[in-house]
């Protein structure tokens, strides 16, 4: 996360030889944390004449984004956020059309929008408006128009917004350099300037008298139509400014090593919690007699690691967006404090790998209702577009009343985190091998997928006190897999539950649940589907441990009909 986005916008915009202006565009330019974390965004509409409310629906468009886009969480990828705004309103300008103006003519436009984060920029787009590139002296359009060809030379638009009740979104990212300009028109400027007086119009050197110079160059080319044009000169990229990264990582040192009594920024340690090669967690209780906290502080092994500092300090920004009985609380720590740390709430119970060597045949109830809470937790995460990546027993506490929570978010991948780039690469998976989903061992990016995986283990653990593989499923040996059927620890288990659990913990994440909730469902319920048939084949009949008894039986009986046969024919 490093320095400052500089950008240049100007926009015009004409009702030209029509008496009504039906096209609409607009900026956004936000400072601050926003700005580093949902960037610029503009956005260009073109009311469809045709339509009987083609002005509103544009107007509703271009506002309603650049309302509803910084509405969405800061987690959340550009695309996610983006896709999710536009069919929203996508469905509200055809269910306003239809209420109205009684039919899908209602209120219809077409849409171009950018968002420019960090070096990139995310083009969304529908009808035939259009962003263009203008990178030295190449111009490229980075849109497709959404035509087709009614009769002879006349085309009509195929796709826009408010005419189904979805609507595909064509969506793009381009890499950017400084220099660059981002062009956005309505059909009544890009219809009526060729390619060459387009390069030149963009190319003016203030973006407002650039916007201005295609609309009035398009009318003095006889365009009938609404003009509008916007234009957007990126002169600084944050990528640009290394130094700026380490001066934020470096703003507070790291504590020293605590002792029992000794105080910080108005918390005093009572003892130490757990203790590890990246971290320290302490248990502290605030000077203003408030309920004790679990304060973590990063070990003196990293201080000059830029790439671990970042992301401890990522583990507070997840904890204080995620808000969820079954995920630890996030406490804001003092403004004036001395050192880096971050403060939770502390949870007064054992860990659930404390809790499964205490409960070694626990009830299958008990096993569902832990596993429950902790989807629950790990649900919320996902619908942030966060990724635990590190599910496993240490990672979860089992509070006094009951309650499981997950107590570590230092491993959490982020979507809208990642689309900011760092002058490092990142440092890999953060999961534990035994939990750890196969994909993720061979290199692959972590998905929902793999935290379902992680689960799917953890709930096996329980019933079984062992793990579904006997090797872990590293690339190597991946091949040579079979999973360890649940039945052969626990014979008290039903054979549809044994099913279940296989499924969650499927090698191939195509095979797995797709959802959290369908795995639930099946952990407490038969599920016919996932029953073996009544003639499965023998390699599933046959018992694993049998397999080396019946290879040797064969391997007798040929050697004794072959020998058998050299003796005959002798």
């Amino acid at each position: 996360m490093s320095g400052r986005l500089m950008l240049r916008l100007g926009q015009f915009s004409s009702a030209g030889r029509k008496p009504e202006n039906q096209d609409s565009l607009g900026a956004r330019y936000p400072e601050g944390e926003t700005l580093l974390l949902k960037g610029v965004a503009a956005v260009i509409a073109d009311g469809v004449s045709a339509s009987r409310a083609g002005r509103e629906a544009a107007q509703a468009c271009v506002t309603g984004f650049l309302h509803d886009y910084y509405s969405t969480p800061d987690s959340w990828a550009v695309e996610t956020s983006a896709s999710r705004v536009l069919g929203a309103l996508n469905r509200w300008l055809h269910g306003r059309g239809h209420a109205s103006h009684g039919g899908a003519g209602g209120m219809i436009c077409t849409f171009s929008g950018l968002v420019i984060k960090n070096s990139r920029a995310y083009v969304f787009h529908v009808g035939d408006s259009r962003v263009y590139l203008l990178r030295g002296g190449d111009l490229e359009c980075l849109t497709q128009d959404h035509h087709v060809v009614v009769s002879g030379d006349r085309q009509a638009l195929s796709r826009a917004m408010g005419v189904e009740v979805n609507v595909e979104i064509d969506v793009a990212r381009v890499a950017l350099e400084p220099g660059d300009r981002l062009i956005l028109t309505t059909d009544g400027v890009h219809g009526y300037l060729s390619a060459a007086e387009l390069r030149e119009g963009a190319g003016v050197e203030d973006p407002e008298t650039a916007a201005e110079w295609l609309v009035t160059h398009a009318l003095e080319n006889a365009s009938p139509d609404n003009l509008s044009a916007q234009v957007v000169a990126v002169d600084h990229l944050p990528s640009q400014d290394l130094e700026a990264h380490y001066e934020r990582l470096s703003a507070l040192p790291f504590p020293p090593p605590l002792q029992p009594g000794q105080s910080l920024d108005g918390y005093r340690i009572i003892r130490e919690l757990h203790s590890s090669r990246r971290t320290q967690v302490y248990l502290a209780s605030p000077d203003n007699g408030q309920p004790l906290v679990a304060m973590k502080t990063p070990s003196p092994n990293y201080v000059d690691d830029p790439a671990y500092i970042d992301r401890f300090m990522t583990e507070s920004w997840v904890a204080r967006r995620v808000s969820n009985p079954h995920v630890v609380r996030f406490l804001e720590p003092p403004e004036n404090r001395q050192c880096l740390y971050c403060l939770t709430e502390y949870v007064d119970g054992p860990t659930l790998r404390a809790w499964m060597n205490d409960h070694p045949h626990p009830e299958p109830a008990e096993v569902r209702g832990i596993i429950r809470q902790v989807a629950a937790g790990v649900r919320a995460l996902h619908r942030l577009e966060m990724i635990h990546q590190d599910l496993k027993p240490e990672n979860i506490v089992i509070d006094g009343d009951g309650t499981a929570k997950i107590i570590d978010l230092g491993s959490v991948r982020i979507r809208g985190i990642e689309q900011i780039d760092v002058p490092w690469d990142g440092d890999g998976y953060h999961g534990t091998e035994s939990y750890a989903a196969p994909e993720c061992l061979e290199g692959g990016r972590a998905t929902p997928a793999s935290d379902r995986y992680s689960l799917g283990v953890i709930a096996y653990e329980m019933f079984t006190g062992r793990l579904p593989y006997a090797r872990s499923p590293k690339p190597s040996a991946r091949a040579r897999l079979r999973y360890r059927s649940a039945r052969e620890a626990n014979p008290d288990l039903p054979q549809w539950l044994d099913a279940c659990l296989e499924k969650a913990v499927a090698l191939r994440p195509q095979d797995r649940y797709p959802a959290l909730s369908e795995f639930l469902q099946d952990l407490e319920h038969p599920n016919p589907q996932l029953l073996p048939s009544d003639n499965p084949p023998l390699m599933d009949r046959v018992p694993t441990e049998n397999w080396p008894v019946i290879a040797i039986t064969s391997l007798l009986v040929n050697a004794a009909l072959l020998l058998w046969i050299l003796v005959n024919h002798h």
